[in-house]
């Protein structure tokens, strides 16, 4: 991952891939996959609002994030004030029902966090480059509860228009990431007018894709 290149955007005040308000795939499929659950992890979460939504539903968010700019510009916009225990290479961050790591994800691991029942990856896949995908891949289903759910939202668009990040993943690719695991795609929704960055880029299509992935029983 391009660190340098994430440090330097979220120094602006604003970009295309932070929503003010929680996803829409979360709110829309909340009931159906996270209302029962008592915590959700959320990969290189940024200062997502969805930490507080789910917070806000009685579930335990945790997130993880490597840009200390990030996690604090979260607990300074909700008004929380986080208790911060300080670990090697890592810290986490803590308030009602929210838990927030600042650390490298692959630094993060089941002794720290434990396993989930559900997993929401927003913007963490189609962030990653090529090379640091199967190995992401594989890392966060560590994470995934032998009967739990990952959903994952992937970006579509044409690769010849744009070249990310965020990048364009197809099922194809998601099939080889995570094999031995069921995935079904649950939604697709337009973001082509969501910002002006991706109105300036005229793009003749931008599309979220939204599957659920769930581990194969032997």
């Amino acid at each position: 991952m391009d660190f340098e290149f994430w440090n330097n955007c979220w120094v602006k005040p604003t970009q295309p891939f932070h929503l003010t308000k929680p996803h829409h795939f979360l709110t829309e499929y909340f009931s159906g996959y996270f209302a029962d659950k008592k915590r959700v992890l959320l990969p290189l979460c940024g200062k997502t609002q969805d930490l507080n939504f789910l917070a806000n539903n009685g579930i335990k968010a945790v997130g993880v994030e490597f840009n200390p700019r990030a996690v604090e510009s979260f607990f300074e916009d909700s008004q929380l004030t986080p208790e911060i225990t300080s670990f090697d290479n890592k810290a986490r961050y803590q308030a009602t029902n929210i838990e927030v790591w600042l650390s490298d994800f692959f630094n993060i691991h089941q002794d720290d966090i434990g396993q989930f029942q559900a997993i929401f990856d927003r913007a963490a896949l189609v962030a990653l480059p090529p090379e640091m995908r199967s190995e992401y891949a594989k890392h966060l289903l560590s994470f995934l509860a032998p009967q739990g759910r990952l959903l994952l939202v992937t970006m579509d668009y044409n690769v010849e228009q744009m070249s990310g990040p965020p990048f364009y993943i197809d099922k194809t690719e998601i099939a080889q990431l995570f094999p031995n695991t069921h995935i079904k795609q649950l939604a697709r929704a337009s973001i082509i007018q969501s910002h002006p960055r991706w109105r300036e880029l005229e793009l003749s299509r931008l599309d979220e894709v939204l599957y659920e992935i769930h581990l194969k029983t032997v």
